[in-house]
């Protein structure tokens, strides 16, 4: 960044700091970023040597920039900008950013080449295109634009609003809302719906979407537990998996067509889905990632845990949330051994009062539905 350059908004997360974080400003100078947050007085300044930059969210809309703690320390400080914001300092440090830059160009560039082979194939090899619906699924996905993926998301939203009332207002509502504004990241597109439904289940759509039904929220002890499952669900969003069900599921045709631009087609493929059942490594994945969302929220991770135990022991003759989201023996050993080996920071409580939510939704006269 040239002198004079007015600094870069960012969100900071110092090592052992809060889970909400501070607004600061970014600059760069000589081989240094300086970060000044808007409520301390003191400078930051971080060798380039020490920064570690990567692509964050379902949609590459944030950086994130972190560099060790002090000394014996066993957090990281960590940034977190928008892309569109951050253009002055990839100019300045552009090193600091080649690796993403790397990915994104590649991928590219395997879009652009992939089109023109498919453009190529000659129709005696037709027959081995009915063989190929996966990798095209995949070429596809990677390359649906964030807004195609929220209008498809939307389709599929409204197949749910359909299938029953949606509650729209009351503290169940709430806790919803608060729950998932604690686990969004800064300048994260999230959408989270309660659905009145009977089944205790939750489900991820494309372009952000999160749908819980009320049976789960009644059926959990604490917004930890159901912050489990908003995580694991947001994981989904994150890693594209709805998409790639949708998208593996719509047949060749409307693959094909996607991957010459028109996306309509697909979003009324989708609109005709309900929920997507996922692959165990999806499901390992998810479990995984919205691990790392918990530890970021400061968290409980136990939440996670102790809600599929609960499941699992309970309710032998399985739960929708249980068929479309298997919790096996393995999965749950596995979030086991993840905590254990990396517990992160100590957990702030999220702080809403559990009994009053399921009151609510166990009251006579019901939440407010829609």
């Amino acid at each position: 960044m040239s002198p004079g350059e007015a600094p870069l908004p960012a969100r900071f997360y110092p090592a052992g700091g809060d889970a909400h974080g501070h607004p600061a400003r970014l600059a760069w100078d000589d081989g240094m970023l300086l970060v000044q947050p808007e409520d301390s007085s003191g400078l930051l300044r971080v060798p380039a040597s020490q920064l570690r930059v990567e692509a964050r969210g379902f949609n590459h809309s944030q950086w994130a920039i972190a560099w060790a703690g002090d000394a014996g320390a066993t957090h990281t400080h960590l940034l977190l900008v928008d892309d569109a914001r951050i253009a002055p300092l990839r100019a300045a440090a552009p090193a600091l950013f080649a690796a993403g830059d790397t990915t994104r160009r590649h991928s590219q560039r395997r879009f652009r080449v992939g089109i023109v082979l498919l453009a190529a194939i000659p129709l005696a090899f037709l027959g081995a295109l009915l063989l190929s619906v996966e990798p095209l699924a995949e070429r596809l996905v990677d390359h649906i634009p964030p807004g195609v993926e929220q209008q498809i998301g939307e389709a599929v939203l409204a197949h749910t609003r359909a299938a029953g009332p949606m509650i729209t207002e009351g503290p169940a509502f709430d806790a919803l809302q608060a729950i998932g504004k604690r686990l969004a990241r800064p300048g994260e597109v999230l959408h989270f719906h309660l659905a009145a439904r009977p089944e205790i289940n939750a489900f991820a759509a494309p372009g952000g979407i999160v749908v819980v039904h009320s049976a789960l929220m009644a059926s959990a002890g604490s917004a930890e537990e159901v912050a489990g499952v908003l995580a694991h669900e947001i994981a989904h969003v994150e890693l594209r998996h709805s998409l790639r069900q949708i998208v593996k599921s719509a047949g060749l045709r409307i693959i094909l067509t996607g991957l010459s631009g028109d996306y309509a087609p697909l979003g009324g493929w989708a609109a005709q889905l309900g929920e997507l059942k996922f692959s165990r490594d999806a499901e390992r994945a998810a479990d995984a990632r919205g691990l790392e969302r918990l530890k970021e929220a400061r968290i409980d991770p136990m939440g996670m845990l102790r809600f599929f135990e609960t499941l699992a022991a309970n309710t032998p003759s399985g739960p929708a949330l249980l068929s479309t989201h298997p919790a096996t023996a393995e999965r749950i050993d596995s979030l086991k051994a993840a905590i254990a080996a990396a517990p992160g920071a100590p957990a702030q409580s999220i702080g809403i009062d559990w009994e009053p939510v399921k009151n609510a939704l166990n009251s006579p006269s019901g939440p407010q539905r829609k």
